[in-house]
């Protein structure tokens, strides 16, 4: 895949082992023990296999998980990355041999707006692979070339509705790709062999080795539009302009009061970019989900958020998010006394260590203040963030929550509980609709257009939000950040489907050394939703 060109993060200067000589001499002893380590587990397990992290697991499985947490180790003391390239270099086709390579040109300026735009942090165009429905029947085979971008395709030959997925792969923001050749493509590359999807746009969006927040979401809502243009998702604007004109204000809103009409002072730019005008007259041709694993899943949230919160392009039809990574805020404690470990030490291969990660997440967001680490774009599970939308009393209910707790009973309590408005703290200033805690003389980046935890007219935190599938583990040490989730999301109506994988670690789909009957069932379970979502209306 070739080597990156990225400038050195600045975490990397106050990580121990991340300069020579120190990083070459740490990393060689770590795999070699670690090599020399697996023999020992393999021997050790089978004399004693009730000391195995959980009885349902084989040898193969403990190995895997202690092998990983140990590479793992490696990344976060000596800054190691793997599996990373360029996102500004093409990849030619043949080159390939499942996917092909397109770029999606810059978002369209009238879709510029919100959290997005940043004056440090400039708009990119973005490749991306697209997995097609159908394979090549050689693998040397180069894939059909598609039309070009201003060529439209008919989707309704046939009478059936496409269905589109926009991938975006995980890896903290600094590790993986969206190349085939990249082991986050064992997700696509399955959902494509089953044929969920027409379809799979992976995103090669930029990691924080080439640009800060918000450079991830912008590249993802670049090719969130372009995959809208390129199957006519967006509404005819000269015939919505000759139908429509007499009720359009001028923000381009309908109005049911005579008096709030005015002369229409749209250009067709601004018209695009009206919320509730695009929504009311669209009419798809397709249907589009946006799917992440880990960090992929918190990147997959974040762009639901700017669409819904903007509303300047339709929503997506739904989201599935595989082990989403929903609290990063958790590597800044309030103090560090009232850091709280995350659970499933012993049977996960995610490392837990405040120091490191936090200075990869001071990278992650760039010029911004740490504050923004507690935005509902970044951390949309942190305690503070739930506490703001939803009170004190919801956010400790579900400090603790775990799958075994997801009943019916439990979730109709939170979601009375969230019905309650919550009383803000002292000092807390009030943002229209809901409470913000922006306290006062808290330095913002000037490029921000919303405080950095806000509801826009009024919403809740995931009011408005696609019907969502949620894939996780209960080894899995981001359990309860992504129970946080679910709970939030069920509060605020979202149609959410778990799918519990027991004893699974995180992101088990993407496991290599995995138990295949155990991810076979849950790729069916996945399989399942998007048909149903395919076939919903």
């Amino acid at each position: 895949m070739g080597r990156t060109k990225e400038t050195v993060p600045p975490h990397l200067e106050e990580m121990p082992y991340a300069k020579e000589p120190l990083k070459t001499a740490y990393v060689v002893q770590r795999l070699l023990t670690t090599l020399l380590l697996v023999p020992w587990w393999a021997m050790y397990y089978t004399v004693q296999p009730r000391r195995k992290p959980r009885e349902s697991w084989g040898i193969k499985q403990v190995i895997s998980v202690k092998f990983t947490r140990r590479v793992y180790r490696v990344t976060e003391l000596a800054g190691v990355t793997w599996g990373t390239r360029n996102p500004e270099k093409a990849c030619k086709d043949r080159e390939l041999k499942e996917t092909r390579f397109e770029w999606a040109d810059l978002l369209p300026e009238q879709f510029r707006s919100g959290i997005i735009v940043d004056d440090e942090v400039p708009f990119k165009r973005v490749g991306a692979f697209v997995w097609p429905r159908e394979m090549p029947k050689e693998l040397n085979q180069e894939p059909k070339r598609e039309p070009k971008q201003d060529t439209h395709i008919d989707l309704e030959a046939g009478g059936k509705q496409h269905i589109v997925a926009i991938f975006l792969h995980g890896g903290g923001y600094c590790h993986m790709s969206a190349h085939e050749k990249s082991s986050t493509s064992k997700i696509p590359r399955r959902l494509v062999k089953d044929k969920a999807f027409d379809e799979i746009y992976a995103v090669e969006y930029r990691l924080l080795q080439h640009a800060p927040f918000p450079a991830a979401v912008q590249d993802a809502a670049a090719v969130y539009a372009h995959v809208l243009r390129k199957y006519q998702c967006l509404p005819d604007l000269d015939e919505l302009s000759r139908h429509h004109r007499p009720f359009i204000s001028r923000r381009g809103r309908l109005h049911p009061n005579d008096a709030y009409l005015e002369p229409w002072g749209n250009s067709r730019a601004e018209l695009l970019g009206t919320p509730n005008l695009v929504n009311t007259y669209l009419k798809k041709s397709c249907k589009v989900v946006l799917i992440g694993d880990s960090a992929g899943g918190n990147l997959v949230l974040a762009l639901a958020r700017w669409i819904r919160d903007e509303g300047k392009l339709p929503p997506p039809d739904g989201l599935l998010l595989l082990s989403p990574s929903c609290d990063p805020s958790h590597a800044f404690p309030d103090t560090p006394s009232s850091y709280i470990p995350r659970p499933h030490e012993s049977t996960d291969y995610l490392v837990d260590t405040p120091e490191p990660r936090a200075l990869l997440q001071r990278t992650f967001l760039g010029h911004h203040p740490l504050e923004m680490m507690h935005s509902p774009y970044v951390s949309p599970a942190s305690h503070r963030v739930l506490r703001t939308f939803y009170g004190e009393v919801f956010a400790t209910s579900v400090q603790d929550l775990t799958i075994d707790a997801l009943t019916g009973d439990f979730m109709d309590k939170l979601r009375t509980i969230a019905s309650v408005p919550p009383s803000p703290d002292p000092g807390t200033v009030l943002g229209p609709g809901m409470p913000t805690p922006v306290t006062p003389g808290m330095e913002l980046s000037p490029s921000l257009s919303h405080p950095v935890i806000a509801s826009p007219r009024g919403l809740s935190l995931f009011s408005e939000f696609p019907r969502t599938c949620v894939v996780l583990g209960d080894a899995e040490r981001l359990e309860r950040e992504v129970m946080k989730l679910i709970g939030a999301m069920e509060s605020d109506g979202v149609r959410v489907h778990t799918i519990r994988v027991r004893d699974a670690p995180h992101d088990v789909l993407m496991m290599g050394w995995w138990d295949e009957k155990v991810r076979d069932e849950t790729w069916q379970s996945v399989g399942r939703w998007v048909a149903e979502l395919a076939t919903s209306r």
